[in-house]
């Protein structure tokens, strides 16, 4: 028994369709693959990070890329203050059981601008600084140059220890009305992932 041909009509709408699901998939696709997932995430990396010994202590050094999604650059460019912060750690790899934290510290810089001056200022506890655009702001708290982090009292040189950082967008310390959008707003996530590299700590302080 021979089966009866589809009707050329019916079989071009079939042929239509077929093609403009494939267009539809492969075009969804691309919008997918156009948003890596850097591009979702911000895209905040560390370049570099490195500590280094000097006579009253340790200081940290790093350089971090911080862009801003569209969002968040009209909010400060309406006033909406911007706090980053940076966190270091220190801690005690265990290979049996979690690793132990035994040294953290933190700061964060405030990102403001004035419209009544038409400036923009970075502060940070008695720091303060102006700048004249955001992105001159930006460069001043991503290129980390002496952040004190030591002297680490207590801790043993004979111990191998594992130091982290990352740096965040802190939407803890947004006025209430803009934390309520962070919390279900891709736009305000903005934060590199934690990078961990070696820490060997010396007992000895150099001489100045």
């Amino acid at each position: 028994m021979h089966t009866q041909p589809v009707p050329m009509p019916l079989a071009f709408i079939l042929r239509l369709a077929l093609t403009v699901l494939l267009g539809l998939t492969v075009t969804w696709g691309a919008g997918l693959h156009a948003q890596t997932p850097a591009a979702r995430l911000g895209g905040a990396t560390i370049n570099s990070v490195q500590i280094q010994q000097q006579s009253d202590g340790y200081v940290l050094n790093a350089d971090v890329d911080l862009p801003l999604s569209n969002d968040l650059e009209v909010a400060a460019q309406h006033g909406v203050p911007l706090y980053f912060t940076v966190e270091f750690r220190l801690v005690e790899p265990r290979w049996w059981w979690f690793d132990r934290e035994v040294y953290d510290q933190s700061q964060t810089w405030r990102v403001a601008y004035n419209a009544l001056v038409r400036q923009w200022r970075v502060t940070s506890g008695d720091y303060s600084v102006p700048e004249m655009s955001l992105s001159d702001a930006l460069h001043t708290i991503t290129r980390i140059y002496n952040w004190p982090v030591g002297p680490f009292t207590g801790l043993d040189p004979d111990q191998h220890y594992e130091a982290q950082f990352r740096m965040k967008l802190d939407t803890s310390l947004l006025p209430r009305p803009f934390r309520m959008d962070a919390l279900g707003g891709r736009a305000w996530a903005l934060s590199t992932p934690w990078k961990n590299f070696e820490f060997l700590f010396s007992a000895t302080t150099p001489s100045p």
